[in-house]
């Protein structure tokens, strides 16, 4: 019982610092200056690595 507890405690952790990751990317790509390579399905961002699709 003690490893699942330890397991679950630590999947806890990673989650947190997977969503402050999250939250830093996604406030690096809010104040991007976009330098987009497009193809015919989609276009990404050169610096930051935001992926926009094509198809509306």
């Amino acid at each position: 019982m003690m490893a699942a507890n330890t397991l679950i405690r630590h999947i806890t952790i990673q989650r947190q610092s997977l969503r402050q990751l999250e939250t830093q990317l996604n406030e690096l790509q809010a104040n991007c200056t976009h330098q987009f390579t497009e193809t015919t399905t989609h276009r990404e961002c050169e610096k930051c690595r935001l992926l926009e699709s094509l198809h509306y």
